[in-house]
């Protein structure tokens, strides 16, 4: 019943965004449902303004990783440490930008400096100096190790430097949706893709780049078309108006895998959602047993089924994530001592102390509406221990900063394009939502400019269920099943669009139909 009515709205969406969009994209693009389109194309900008998959789609960083957890050099072709603060980086020869500039270090030095200008890159305040020793070779000292300096290096997009030089307006410049939109907004990257036309409204198409160092990509075009609700997104997939949707519903997606003819493709990330403990308000939560009887009442893995719908993960630590956690290849996680979840051994622990009659639940609302269903099944699992919550929901981050240490218990998320641990840790410990929280927890221990004693303590905030990561989300695409949608993802959830290709139909002999 369901699918039916899903049908019979996307047969109705068709007719209306075909008559929208007949006359602006161009029909032999491969069409792409997105959420938001790039309101910047200075990939230094953060995601808000230009996402990672368009900054890959236009630009090419230095390194980046693949779907392996291993680190590509992308224009650096090689690399090797001279002594214990610096390494030495060798450029790929003959890459041109868009303009048909060569590509040199200059390129690189001068990116570095409008990225300390322009972008709030924390690691750029750890290096040392950026220099160039000959025309493809430059050097950056730092004390960083070799993973933690080049998985930042996977977010540093080198930028044209004698174009934009010339034109430096672009680079503080976003497209406007009042004054009429530009057709091709002037900008030169390395990227595998180059832009055909352009409306911040509507979405956005790209040609392949014929003279990509790479290699010209197969799908020659993209249609990015931005639909901003994920039912509607699925609707147009359902229309076949689109090809290829990103955020299905988690609600309609095992209805859509199992009564048509798409398929999803689950691509594993680093968001999760957090619940932390704070013992300001009620004593009780300073004691041990009140927060083990907690996380005992809790159901991750029924959360994940009910919330999800299983397009996800639980997972005892954020630990499971890091690239340092694989053991000959595999995935050390299976050897953590999963959650527990045990209602009867949470009340026994619980009945012997003195519970306030209510306690104050915080949640920062995400864009899917995850977080606001995790603090519903929060609220009605600590009733059943006899823990009273009150909750409220806010969307302002900064409302969230100069309340959020001020309730018993707060729901939030947060992800990461980080893979080394150490970079994922001080992501978390300075530009999250619990970063107020972790702070706060720090300053109490002492342990303010300690960064290895913060990690170590983190790690026994989980143990001791002061912090708990409840699931991982999946993100959710989905396609018509004739191509390679599930091979572009990176390990860390970027789609490369340059990989995308058409599956090649097996052809059956009259041997094979017997």
């Amino acid at each position: 019943m369901l699918l039916r009515w899903m049908l019979m709205v996307s047969m109705f969406y068709s007719v209306v965004s075909l008559a929208q969009s007949q006359n602006v994209f161009n029909p032999q693009a491969i069409t792409v449902a997105i959420d938001k389109t790039p309101v910047s194309f200075n990939p230094l900008a953060d995601d808000s303004l230009m996402t990672q998959q368009f900054k890959h789609l236009l630009f090419d960083p230095l390194f980046r990783w693949d779907d392996q957890q291993h680190i590509q050099g992308r224009l650096v072709e090689s690399w090797e440490r001279i002594d214990k603060t610096t390494v030495r980086f060798f450029l790929r020869k003959s890459i041109h930008f868009h303009t048909g500039n060569l590509l040199t270090s200059k390129d690189v030095i001068w990116s570095f400096e409008q990225a300390k200008k322009q972008s709030d890159i924390s690691f750029l305040s750890k290096l040392e100096w950026v220099k160039a020793t000959q025309q493809f070779t430059f050097d950056i000292r730092s004390s960083l190790t070799d993973i933690e300096l080049l998985d930042h290096l996977t977010n540093l997009f080198v930028l044209d430097s004698t174009f934009y030089q010339s034109n430096a307006n672009l680079l503080d410049t976003s497209p406007s949706i009042i004054l009429p939109p530009v057709k091709t907004p002037p900008m030169s990257g390395t990227g595998p893709y180059l832009i055909q036309q352009y409306n911040p409204m509507l979405g956005i198409v790209v040609v392949a780049n014929p003279h990509y160092w790479d290699g010209e990509p197969e799908t020659k075009y993209f249609r990015f078309m931005r639909i901003n609700k994920p039912q509607s997104r699925l609707f147009a997939l359902l229309a076949d108006d689109v090809q290829v949707s990103y955020g299905v519903p988690n609600k309609t997606a095992e209805d859509l895998e199992e009564n048509t003819i798409k398929n999803l493709v689950r691509v594993p990330s680093s968001n999760v959602i957090f619940l932390t403990v704070n013992d300001k308000l009620s004593p009780i939560l300073e004691n041990e047993k009140a927060r083990k009887a907690i996380h005992l009442a809790i159901n991750q893995q029924g959360m994940l089924k009910y919330i999800l719908k299983d397009n996800g993960e639980v997972h005892p630590s954020i630990l499971s994530l890091a690239e340092n956690t694989l053991v000959d290849g595999k995935n050390s996680a299976s050897k953590e001592i999963m959650p527990e979840y045990d209602l009867d051994k949470a009340k026994s622990l619980i009945k012997t102390m003195n519970v306030p009659k209510q306690m104050s639940l915080l949640v920062m609302l995400d864009e899917v509406g995850n977080t606001k269903k995790v603090a519903e099944a929060l609220t009605k699992m600590l009733k059943r221990i006899g823990i009273t919550v009150v909750t409220q929901e806010i969307d302002s981050e900064d409302i969230w900063k100069n309340t959020n240490l001020y309730y018993d218990f707060t729901v939030s998320t947060w992800d990461t394009r980080l893979m080394s641990q150490d970079n994922m840790f001080e992501n978390l410990f300075l530009d999250s939502d619990l970063s107020d929280y972790l702070q706060d927890k720090f300053k109490q221990q002492g342990l303010n400019n300690n960064f290895k004693s913060q990690s170590d303590y983190f790690k026994s905030l989980q143990q001791n269920n002061w912090i708990i990561p409840l699931f991982y989300q999946d993100k959710i695409w989905a396609q018509n099943n004739k191509f390679n949608l599930k091979e572009i993802f990176s390990s860390n959830g970027i789609p490369y669009w340059s990989l995308f290709k058409t599956k090649k139909q097996i052809e059956i002999t009259p041997k094979q139909e017997q």
